[in-house]
């Protein structure tokens, strides 16, 4: 990781923090949205990796997150505002698209940035995370990587609803993929292979 960048940029009147490695442009950006309560380096190991197969990769500590400045009023905070710090950041790198990889709330981010911006995204991945809009459908090929022990399978209804392929009814071009003795925590437990998953979704779609 002695490699990584670390740059800043305003957007709203806040200083957001990028840790950047690669030098991919174009579609060739990967974007790595984190959870909660985590902060960019959650995805240290698939940045690494997403570079060194040739793509451009950017995870920024969200707002009030790791190095990045709190809003003023956090009590106010939506999912609107990180939506549009996700623009912000994309406007930024001087890219059209980017893929967008996301786990826990950052799923949710990814979810909603997707089906608000699909002109953007020639494909997006999440990690362990329940879908958030049902209308309109998200259009764009999608990976959900899943481990078989993640607490969010206990949620209820929610095992039922990815299983038998409903979720799908939502995310058409939907392709899942389950890790046995995995919890919510699978990018840091297997890294390797959760690596190879996302590089060779985002290749396909390349």
């Amino acid at each position: 990781m002695d490699n990584t960048q670390h740059n800043f940029i305003t957007v709203q009147g806040l200083k957001l923090h990028l840790a950047e490695l690669g030098s991919g442009h174009g579609p060739n950006v990967v974007l790595f949205l984190h959870g909660f309560p985590e902060i960019w380096y959650s995805w240290r190991h698939q940045l690494v990796a997403v570079a060194n197969a040739g793509f451009r990769a950017v995870a920024p500590d969200y707002r009030g997150y790791g190095l990045s400045d709190p809003p003023p009023e956090p009590e106010k905070a939506t999912f609107a505002d990180l939506i549009s710090d996700v623009v912000a950041i994309i406007d930024h790198l001087g890219v059209n698209k980017v893929f967008v990889i996301g786990k826990d709330t950052g799923g949710l981010v990814a979810n909603f940035f997707a089906v608000l911006h699909p002109d953007r995204v020639p494909a997006w991945a999440m990690h362990e995370e329940e879908f958030g809009l049902t209308d309109p459908k998200l259009e764009a090929p999608a990976l959900l990587i899943i481990g078989c022990k993640d607490y969010i399978l206990k949620f209820p209804g929610m095992e039922d609803y990815i299983k038998s392929g409903k979720v799908k009814d939502v995310v058409p071009n939907l392709d899942t993929v389950y890790l046995s003795e995995r919890s919510h925590f699978a990018q840091k437990q297997s890294p390797e292979l959760v690596n190879e998953l996302i590089l060779g979704f985002i290749k396909v779609h390349s």
